[in-house]
């Protein structure tokens, strides 16, 4: 009897490659699938985070022009605009070019006179409020002018408070228009364990302090406040009692961000 012949060898080149195409199709169909469960987990967790989260997170790469406007400048009398000149205070971590968009539509609206202040990473608050102090001075001597307005963010509410404890200083500044400072303290600051984020906790001696100290004396005090704050917590305690309270709906950064705080600043240094 005959012996079977071998299957002939140039079939064994295309058996392989079909086998091969199924394994390609096989991880392919893999790598979907995982890819897909994935993105779906990306996406249910995305849509899990508080939508106020979601709109803070979403505005920070906004952010990127500051170090544009950080670079100081010399302080110069400027031309009188019918308005005392404005000193614009950053906040936690921030730099003078934050303020800088707030400054420009200030400007368009006839307040031409400002001058950002900016704080080394490396100051604790009563340094900084030392520097703003030294640089409210600064601004008065070149100007000439009387007295001064501030507009401050986040934590530069409490660096201007503490400058303002100097009554003689308090009584050269008209107001103070704090947007989103925590004055009550924020829960927040517990995420964070440095000089300057241990003392924004509410139960800290500063609080405390500023709380007995209450508002400078003299000076008209405006609160601008959002419960939509993500970093202020209670959103409340941005409003210090005998403030005046301005409640916007922007997140913490949108204060600075957002036309319509700055038209609520506009409307706050103007007295209503």
């Amino acid at each position: 009897m005959d012996e079977p012949s071998a299957r002939p060898p140039e079939t064994q080149p295309e058996e392989t490659a079909n086998q091969v195409g199924l394994v390609l199709r096989a991880v392919g169909r893999g790598l979907w699938r995982g890819t897909r469960a994935v993105g779906l987990g990306v996406a249910a967790a995305w849509q899990a985070i508080d939508p106020d989260v979601r709109r803070h997170l979403l505005q920070v790469p906004l952010l990127l022009y500051s170090p544009l406007g950080s670079r100081a400048r010399p302080v110069v009398a400027g031309v009188p605009d019918g308005h005392p000149p404005l000193v614009l205070v950053h906040g936690l971590g921030g730099t003078r070019g934050d303020l800088l968009p707030l400054a420009l539509y200030l400007a368009l609206h006839g307040r031409k006179r400002s001058y950002r202040v900016g704080f080394s990473f490396k100051q604790d608050l009563p340094a900084q409020a030392a520097a703003l102090a030294a640089f409210v001075r600064q601004v008065l001597e070149v100007t000439g002018e009387p007295r001064v307005d501030m507009v401050t963010h986040s934590l530069g509410g409490l660096v201007a408070r503490l400058a303002l404890a100097d009554a003689e200083l308090a009584g050269r500044v008209g107001t103070l228009v704090t947007l989103g400072a925590p004055h009550g303290g924020t829960y927040t600051a517990r995420y964070a364990d440095t000089t300057n984020t241990r003392v924004l906790r509410p139960d800290s001696e500063l609080i405390r302090e500023l709380a007995r100290a209450g508002l400078p004396a003299g000076v008209r005090v405006v609160a601008c406040w959002s419960r939509a704050d993500v970093f202020v917590l209670p959103p409340e305690s941005a409003v210090p009692a005998g403030a005046e309270a301005v409640e916007l709906t922007g997140t913490h950064y949108g204060y600075l961000l957002s036309p319509t705080s700055w038209e609520a600043v506009r409307r706050a240094l103007a007295g209503g």
